[in-house]
């Protein structure tokens, strides 16, 4: 710096001294034309690899290329910093941003300020979220017309945000679906405008003046009447605002929305995900490992669920579950529906509090079993063996696909596995299989998940935590997603796999993974045949001759 102010007549006034929270700083001023303009550079904490911040030392704004808090916006910034930039390097960009804004003409210095969507809508309490179709929509609307509308809108972490549903009577796809929890329909006013007419920054004297210029005075006597609150969306092809139009302390306000166009970027799904929308897919247990699967599932496209779970939701499971605070005291089940909601929006959940394979009445035991039966995949997240007794039997009975696996003590890694009808042996074959391939290779069992599913290691110190639950949980989601959107041409070479996640047991190293096929015969005994349809018969017509006649016979 001192070599530059020697060879710099502009620059001059250079004093060090340490500023608050102990900040390396230094002043000096930068002379232009017949002005002095005082700047006050102060270090970063971090510096050299983080850039220091040049404001006027008397608080003036001098510059377009400046920050709310006065910082420069300079050519030296975090998004191109390196620790080979100087202090004397800002110090000459603070003076060409200086001198070019100064020239004749008040010439515009060039901005390479590119704002992301969060940086232009931080203090922008109130947004507009306008999905491509609507925006659409609204494009088609004659110029100068008003038709009507319907908003939703939701209030999250003090921050208002709204979206169009219906335009005109005809329905478009806001950011979430009708009667998504939490949200408020509104009935609004669509306005379409010239392109070159106000929309933003508008009072309500200046929308209404407007609106009776082009003849729409009824629309005007809405913006005026008091006791009439109302949403107001100005629209031209390619420019859209919204306005909320209240009562306040007498008068009338408004407040302007910060329009997002959300664009139309394409798929973020596969093609193939477009058939999980109308499957059912039941979840047993939805504990650690079944809440993230069911979430996940959610998220890949599944909008009917049956979940299986007699369990409430306590503090301890905050730890591992997909569940928060909210559902503390609540059945899982009914909490986890209402967090598919919030995930997927429109959702169809049955909901069974019933312990399958626990000590429920035979009449709830088979209630629950019909509904497995419904659907077209089922998860068995329980890991115990008398729920996947049950689930083995429905899978077969009705040639479905069946899912299941477990977190190993102590979190050290997790078993996944699928079979399908006539792809993979019967499930009861399969688990068996399972079982031998262990033994085989001489691998103790783990102990009995209903002693401590979590807890383990050579001293019982182990516990899975959140992180290695998810692991195992989204291994099992994939699996569940992939026999139904590639039922015929899976992406998973074999039908069960052994993963790591952490070193001990049978394991060498975490992330260690250990395929497991099954050899066999692979097609599933079919539900009925010609002959048992006829020893039935013959059984019913023995007990039951009151009820069976010599026609009956068993269909060809």
């Amino acid at each position: 710096m001192a070599e530059l102010a020697e060879g710099a007549g502009w620059l001059s006034g250079i004093r060090w001294y340490v500023g608050d929270g102990l900040a390396l700083t230094v002043d000096f001023d930068v002379a232009h034309a017949a002005e002095t303009f005082p700047l006050t550079m102060t270090y970063a904490a971090l510096h050299p690899y983080a850039p220091p911040r040049v404001v006027p030392r008397d608080g003036d704004r001098l510059s377009g290329h400046q920050y709310a808090d006065g910082q420069l916006c300079l050519e030296y910034r975090s998004d191109n910093w390196v620790t080979s930039i100087t202090g004397s390097m800002l110090i000459e960009s603070a003076h060409r941003l200086i001198a070019g804004e100064r020239v004749e003409g008040d010439r515009e210095v060039p901005s390479a300020h590119h704002a992301t969507l969060g940086q232009r809508t931080r203090g922008q309490p109130f947004r507009f979220l306008l999905m491509a179709q609507a925006e659409r929509r609204l494009a088609s609307i004659p110029e100068g017309t008003s038709v009507e509308a319907l908003v939703s809108e939701r209030m999250r972490a003090h921050t208002f945000v709204s979206t169009l549903l219906a335009v005109d009577g005809e329905a478009v796809a806001g950011a979430w679906e009708p009667g998504v929890e939490d949200s408020v329909q509104f009935p609004a006013r669509v306005i379409a405008l010239g392109p070159d007419m106000p929309k933003r920054g508008l009072t309500v004297d200046d929308m209404a003046a407007m609106l009776e210029g082009i003849g729409l005075g009824e629309d005007a006597r809405r913006v005026r009447l008091q006791g009439d609150n109302v949403h107001v969306v100005l629209a031209s092809p390619g420019d859209v605002a919204a306005y909320y139009i209240y009562d306040s302390k007498g008068a009338r306000s408004s407040v302007e929305y910060r329009t997002l166009p959300v664009m139309d970027r394409g798929r973020r799904l596969p093609e193939c995900y477009d058939a999980l929308r109308d499957k059912v897919v039941g979840i047993v247990g939805t504990g650690s490992l079944g809440s993230k699967v069911a979430v996940t599932l959610a998220r890949a496209g599944f909008a009917r669920f049956v979940l299986i779970d007699d369990d409430l939701f306590l503090p301890g499971n905050l730890v591992r579950n997909e569940l928060g605070l909210a559902a503390i005291g609540i059945h899982k089940v009914d909490a986890l529906a209402a967090r598919l909601a919030a995930v997927r929006g429109t959702v169809d959940v049955t909901k069974r509090r019933v312990a399958l394979g626990g000590q429920e009445s035979s009449g709830t035991t088979d209630s629950v079993l019909s509904d497995l039966a419904g659907c077209d995949v089922v998860v068995d997240a329980t890991a115990d063996p008398h729920v996947f007794n049950f689930c083995a039997a429905v899978a077969l009975r009705k040639r479905l696909p069946l899912v299941w696996g477990e977190v190993f003590a102590g979190g050290i890694g997790g078993l996944v596995a699928r079979v399908r009808p006539d792809f993979e042996p019967e499930p009861q074959v399969a688990r068996g299989r399972i079982a031998a391939w262990f033994e085989a290779r001489g691998i103790p069992a783990q102990a009995a998940p209903k002693a401590n599913p979590y807890g383990g290691g050579p001293d019982g110190s182990w516990v899975a935590d959140d992180a290695e639950v998810s692991v195992i949980a989204a291994h099992l989601s994939r699996l569940a997603t992939d026999a139904i959107a590639r039922p015929t041409d899976t992406i998973f070479p074999s039908p069960a796999y052994v993963v790591a996640l952490r070193a001990g047991w049978m394991f060498s190293a975490p992330f260690e993974t250990w395929p497991i096929d099954l050899p066999g015969v692979t097609e599933w005994s079919s539900e009925t045949s010609v002959t048992s349809v006829e020893e039935s018969l013959a059984l019913i017509r023995e007990l039951m001759p009151v009820v069976a006649d010599d026609d009956d016979q068993p269909a060809t």
